[in-house]
């Protein structure tokens, strides 16, 4: 928000130097994000006269004047610029000015003519765009005057911080507010003087609300017989001073009153008005409006706009439509100044993609008591400038009025808060400043009734923070409170993330962190039978469904870093996804690890093999053992998202807790992943959840060496070597683990079988094993495999 302090002064009375103003503002919330002092680089620039002018002896395109700025003998000055004449008012750079950009005049020869300033253009002293030609001044402007206080350059602009709980301080008169509460001063409103003529407005006009939950109040003006044309200075330097370029008087005055308000408005050419007369209602399905940006929009039910008789001639509180607006020939206008709930507004901007001064504050929220002053405000500025009539009377639909509040405040809790002794009447002239009301309940308790525009104060919390901004926070003394403070627990879940994360970034992955929105298209690639949640007012394309996998993510993340020519990927993310449920969302927690590429080349490691099935399912293992699941089974995977014959389904009993493996060609085509496969496991930590141990039991170091024997088996293709080893470490305690170490696919063995290599450690925790123990051991795992698996010792 951009405050003139030229502008500020007519409202409050300031004293203070910038840097005082500067820092008051900030110890109060509204931060000070710049300061812009106008005509800082314009010292040594006057107004000037030329009283002889010649081509230049050496030049056909330049020009030898003198310029009388009052001091003494003329100046010399070589001009380039193709748009003086003798006798002409212009603006001179003396020896010595520095310009915008550090550009310092110095006395230079041009062209062998000796020079002694400049002729300046709009560009040249950074108050304009114009650089085609220098300035030239009205005959009236007085040789001699600094062109800084002749052109009202003199002006500080102050660039807030505003913050989306405070529309009322997107105003000078807000800003005022505030100012006059630290300081405690008066706030001087603008004083308001009109004369209605002896027709009222309802003979000419009219005005009927269709949707009474989104508009709370609409008032509207007739102004008749107006004259269209430039505004004056004092209302250009205003608008200039907010960032605009003046347009008409009419449009000018009401973005005028909107910075000195926060009241957006609107005027309409009321001859363009078919029957005279406004509807404010929903747009009906696919209406088009042509906008005051010179865009065609289409509309349906959703957008609330405002219509005559026939058609849509504004989106409410956003933009008007060309089809009313003012121009050099209307004469009569009607003036709007309403309320729109703010919620609508932010919808209908957002899905629109249009975002204005009025829409910025309607869509925060206006003061709805305040309309009727904005709107007195606006009508005699509108007479008075621009000659019109106002009828008598305002036509003032008021729907629904505003809640009032009444927050109790104890004296007692409030000091014990802020952890210092504030008397009564501190404390009540702080309030009165802020211009709250105020009711005493007891001794110790007031009653507190903040007025309309500050609708952010809705309890007591909301009055200790006013009290302590005013009195100010580096009045507080920064002592530290005696009490007994234990630090909390975290919740479990957050505990469950932060220890599952530490385990992931462990075993040697890098965490990722993407958004819970992903592109619609995740349903034509990925295979999750349908089950995502929409969002109904998504921010792009890319974001238009709640994410029901973490999958589609991480080959995101894959995918460019692949574009990016990185090869050695480990990624994980611990977060949440969300499926359709019969109340909001079925909301559960997931892990998923992403690898593809191949470990960076080393000394050590000159040849390294690329990331395949066995490097995930390391890391599945390794989670699994760390977080406290043991009793789990591998089975192969039926989940169409990877490849058939290299995924695993994680079961516990009948319970599926994850899946992992390659995923499927036509996936990583889809996503355009080509250069490497991608291992992706997804595992539900919801799930895992209530088959973690809680706790960790140590046992005592076993004295007792182990036996390792090892063994070559041949069997049949489709075996499942994993469920095979489950069942061969229950045949005997004294088995401790079992390992494979190699596989063999070949002629040597025959097409239809596979060699398994595996390494068996045997230990008894009582007694060192001895040979019979052993071979017994080992005949069973020989006989079972024979047996149950059709298996046999490689020859």
């Amino acid at each position: 928000m951009l405050i003139s302090l030229d502008w500020l002064k007519q409202y409050v009375d300031i004293k203070e130097n910038i840097e005082e103003l500067d820092n008051a503002l900030t110890m109060i919330g509204q931060e000070v994000e710049a300061i812009d002092i106008q005509g800082k680089g314009l010292d040594n620039v006057v107004i000037g006269q030329i009283i002889e002018y010649t081509k230049h002896p050496n030049s056909d395109k330049l020009t030898l004047v003198k310029v009388d700025i009052g001091e003494g003998e003329p100046l010399q000055i070589v001009c380039g610029a193709p748009n003086h004449k003798l006798g002409d008012k212009v603006v001179v750079a003396k020896i010595g000015a520095v310009l915008p950009g550090d550009f310092k005049i110095k006395k230079s020869k041009i062209r062998d003519i000796e020079s002694f300033g400049m002729l300046c253009s709009e560009v040249e002293l950074g108050i304009g765009t114009d650089g085609d030609g220098i300035i030239i001044l009205p005959k009236t402007a007085p040789i001699g005057e600094e062109y800084r206080k002749y052109a009202n350059l003199d002006d500080i602009i102050f660039e807030l911080e505003i913050t989306p709980n405070r529309p009322d301080c997107l105003s000078h008169i807000g800003i005022a507010r505030e100012i006059a509460a630290y300081y405690g001063r008066k706030v001087k409103y603008p004083s308001v003087t009109y004369t209605e003529a002896i027709d009222t407005i309802t003979t000419v006009a009219k005005v009927n609300i269709d949707d009474k939950d989104r508009c709370k109040r609409y008032m509207g003006r007739v102004i008749r017989n107006v004259t269209i044309g430039e505004s004056p200075e004092w209302l250009k330097k205003r608008i200039r001073a907010m960032g605009l370029n003046p347009i008409n008087n009419i449009v000018d005055i009401t973005n005028f009153v909107m910075f000195e308000y926060n009241q957006p408005m609107h005027a309409f050419d009321l001859d363009k008005l078919a029957n005279k007369s406004i509807n404010v209602r929903a747009a009906l399905p696919g209406e088009k409006i042509t906008t005051l940006d010179g865009i065609e929009r289409e509309l349906n039910e959703r957008e609330l706009v405002i219509a005559d008789d026939e058609k849509a001639i504004a989106i409410a509180g956003i933009i008007g439509g060309i089809g009313t607006e003012i121009t050099s020939e209307t004469k009569n206008i009607f003036l709007e100044v309403a309320y729109f709930t703010p919620e609508n507004i932010r919808k209908t901007g957002r899905k629109l993609g249009i975002s204005t001064d009025s829409s910025y504050r309607n869509e925060r929220g206006i003061d709805i008591e305040g309309i009727s002053d904005a709107s007195e405000r606006a009508a005699a500025l509108i007479a008075e400038i621009a000659g019109g009539e106002i009828l008598d009377g305002a036509i003032d639909k008021y729907i629904e009025k505003p809640q009032k509040y009444e927050i109790p405040l104890s004296l007692t809790k409030l000091n014990k808060f802020i952890g210092k002794e504030l008397s009564p009447d501190i404390v009540g002239k702080i309030l009165s400043n802020l211009g709250l009301g105020i009711k005493t309940l007891s001794q110790d308790t007031l009653l507190v009734i903040p007025p309309t525009y500050r609708g952010d104060l809705t309890r007591t919390a909301d009055i200790y923070e006013e009290i302590i901004r005013m009195y100010g926070f580096e009045n507080i003394e920064p002592i530290m409170p005696v009490e007994n403070i234990k630090g909390g627990k975290k919740a479990t879940t957050i505990e469950l993330i932060d220890h599952t994360k530490k385990i992931l970034k462990e075993i040697g992955l890098q965490e990722v962190i993407n958004y819970s929105f992903v592109p619609k298209d995740i349903e034509n690639i990925l295979d999750i039978n349908g089950r995502v949640i929409d969002i109904e007012n998504p921010l792009s394309e890319d974001m238009a469904v709640l994410r029901p996998t973490l999958i589609w993510s991480i080959l995101t993340n894959i995918k460019d870093n692949m574009n990016r020519n990185q090869f050695n990927l480990r990624f994980y993310e611990v977060s949440k996804v969300f499926l359709p449920a019969e109340e909001l969302a079925d909301e559960s927690l997931r892990i998923c690890i992403g690898v593809a590429g191949k470990p960076e080349r080393t000394l050590w490691n000159p040849k390294p093999e690329a990331y395949d099935f066995y490097t995930i399912k390391g890391y599945v293992e390794k989670l699994m053992e760390y977080i406290g699941i043991a009793k789990y089974k591998l089975e192969r995977s039926s989940d169409f998202n990877f490849h058939p014959g290299r995924s695993a389904e994680i079961k516990i009993g009948n319970d599926i807790i994850g899946v992992f493996g390659e995923i499927h060609p036509d996936i990583q085509k889809s996503m355009g992943i080509q250069k490497e496969r991608p291992y992706i496991a997804e595992i539900d930590l919801t799930k895992c959840l209530k088959y973690m141990k809680t706790s960790t039991k140590y046992e005592k170091i076993i004295k007792y060496p182990e036996v390792t024997r090892d063994l070559a088996i041949v069997l049949p293709k489709d075996v499942l070597v994993g469920n095979m080893i489950e069942n061969l470490r229950k045949l005997s305690p004294i088995i401790e683990k079992i390992e494979i170490f190699d596989i063999y696919e070949g002629d040597k063995i025959g097409t239809d079988k596979k060699s398994i290599a595996i390494s068996i450690v045997l230990r008894n925790k009582e007694k060192t094993l001895d040979e019979k123990e052993i071979n017994e051991v080992i005949e069973k795992i020989l006989t079972t495999v024979s047996k149950d698996y059709n298996g046999e010792i490689r020859q």
